[in-house]
């Protein structure tokens, strides 16, 4: 005679499929892994590359993978290629709200304000292969150009509305020179992205710490104050006075 008990619960182990609940979760666990791997092999292969000289088939060899196999995980190359991005600025942005969070809701100082770009600029320096996809792309602000899809325009708008917040503040504690933030924000990118493309081409060697105060300079020097830029720089204005880079140091640690 059967166990109606034991029937019962086996029916209640087992849904529909004969797939266990454990087993769908460690599918689903193994699958986030192969995909984060497949994405750290084609960052690689697009910072070496570049987007138009990169090949699914050197991104599937590289990963130890087939090409179908990767198709199946991402139909196109700029699929594969915007997959890297999405995934490497969630993380970017993720990275400086958690150690920034508290600066923007409490500016106090200029100096605060510097090392929220600072957090933002080593994320970069650290994770130069990323670096180097956005520096082949060319494009400082996305735009129609660029052909962003929406997850990467509202990744973008988000940042913005990060940077317009810290000149906006800026200019209200009379710290910066007043204009418009949005423009400002996007005359900054520029300066950064060109400091950090000479950093590229020079193999990169140059500590970051060197790297991060000249482009904290190059801010103190076009949208500060005189005053307050005076009070910033060393004397000769081409370096963070030696006083600043303590106090960043000490906000750093």
């Amino acid at each position: 005679m059967s166990n109606p008990t034991r029937n019962a619960d086996s029916t209640t182990a087992r849904p529909r499929g004969g797939r266990r609940p454990q087993a769908a979760d460690l599918k689903a666990a193994k699958d986030a892994l192969y995909r984060k791997h497949i994405l750290a092999v084609a960052e690689s292969v697009f910072a070496d590359q570049g987007f138009g000289s990169a090949k699914m088939q050197d991104i599937a060899r590289a990963a130890g993978i087939s090409l179908g196999t990767l198709y199946q995980s991402y139909p196109s190359k700029r699929d594969l290629h915007r997959g890297v991005l999405i995934a490497r600025d969630t993380e970017m942005f993720e990275a400086v709200m958690q150690q920034g969070q508290a600066i923007l809701q409490n500016p106090e100082s200029m100096t605060r304000l510097l090392s929220l770009q600072r957090i933002h600029l080593q994320y970069l320096l650290e994770h130069p292969d990323y670096l180097r996809m956005q520096l082949h792309e060319g494009y400082v602000w996305y735009h129609d150009a660029a052909w962003p899809s929406s997850e990467e325009q509202q990744l973008w708008a988000r940042g913005l509305d990060v940077i317009e917040q810290v000149f906006n503040w800026g200019a209200s504690q009379g710290l910066l020179v007043p204009g418009t933030p949005r423009d400002d924000a996007r005359l900054l990118m520029v300066m950064q992205q060109t400091r950090l493309a000479n950093w590229v081409m020079a193999g990169m060697q140059e500590p970051h710490d060197t790297v991060i105060a000249r482009i904290l300079a190059d801010f103190v020097r076009q949208f500060c104050r005189p005053e307050v830029a005076a009070r910033m720089l060393a004397a000769d204005g081409g370096a963070l006075s030696d006083d600043t880079r303590d106090a960043l140091r000490r906000l750093a640690d």
